[in-house]
């Protein structure tokens, strides 16, 4: 008997089971397929084919058992990185983040549920609503999410249909409860997506009139300690500090050269990768 034949047949039988679990779970399935959102990449730019059988799986899990968060917060993800890292043009990026909007909302009312309702919920402080969430650990995947697709689609169709939704508000709201919850979840993601938010918005007397520059700055360097591995800290304190402390150029540029001195890690190959390709075109368009 060959002495490895135990061995293969223990492989096969794994991955068997493996292969039927995902066939019977959506979110197993569209796990693995997010697993290979990379295969055939080039640079920071993925081919649509692995995402879009997760999205496929993750749709399905979310029409199927829609209490399930999980499935709810993976499908943002998986609508996040095909609309950034796998969609040319306005109109598909478009189409992606206007579908991310409506499954944020419907994952948000969710939650609301299970405090008493949405309306309850929005009335709470960031801290009155993370203590009432601090039992459901989707929570913190489902703010931060929330808050990113809100902020793309409101990148995607404009500054005048973002200041009609309310977008600014939204996702300050959702970063600030984020933070609340878990300020160290996704590598400062709260802070990271607050920082990004007090940098990019515009100041609109009686709509946006908190934007604070400084804040942007504090927020992304709270982030960059949270998170060191993170090379959009990195990037999106590089670029704020260039945008609005002119003063502080000379450490962005610093901040930029290192973040390019640095690998792909292979988990977050194409997501890194963009980073990076961001990272070169702001260091030349600030050389010094």
């Amino acid at each position: 008997m060959n002495p490895m034949r135990p061995l293969f047949v223990g492989i096969a039988l794994f991955l068997l089971a493996s292969s039927l679990a995902a066939q019977g779970d959506p979110v197993a399935a569209g796990d693995a397929a997010w697993s290979r959102r990379a295969e055939g990449h080039q640079g920071g730019r993925a081919l649509v084919g692995p995402i879009d059988q997760a999205i496929a799986a993750y749709e399905r899990a979310v029409k199927e058992q829609p209490e399930r968060l999980e499935a709810s917060w993976k499908l943002l993800r998986a609508l996040y990185f095909k609309g950034e890292l796998a969609t040319e043009g306005k109109e598909g990026k478009q189409k992606l983040f206007a579908r991310g909007k409506v499954v944020a909302e419907a994952a948000l009312d969710r939650l609301g549920k299970r405090v008493g309702g949405r309306e309850k919920l929005e009335r709470m402080t960031p801290a009155q609503a993370a203590k009432a969430l601090s039992g459901e650990p989707a929570a913190p995947a489902v703010f931060l999410w929330s808050a990113v697709h809100w902020g793309l689609w409101g990148d995607a169709f404009g500054r005048m249909a973002a200041a009609r939704q309310g977008v600014g508000d939204k996702v300050r709201r959702y970063s600030e409860v984020l933070i609340a919850l878990d300020e160290r979840f996704e590598e400062g993601g709260g802070h990271r997506i607050l920082g990004r938010l007090h940098t990019l918005a515009p100041k609109v007397p009686f709509v946006t009139g908190w934007v604070d520059r400084d804040k942007a700055v504090s927020e992304l360097r709270r982030a960059l300690q949270l998170g060191p591995d993170n090379l959009d800290n990195h990037l999106f304190l590089a670029e704020a500090l260039l945008e609005h402390h002119p003063g502080k150029a000379a450490e962005a540029r610093e901040i930029l050269r290192r973040v390019l001195t640095r690998k792909p890690v292979q988990d977050v190959v194409v997501e890194q990768e963009k980073s990076l390709a961001n990272a070169r075109a702001l260091l030349a368009k600030h050389p010094g």
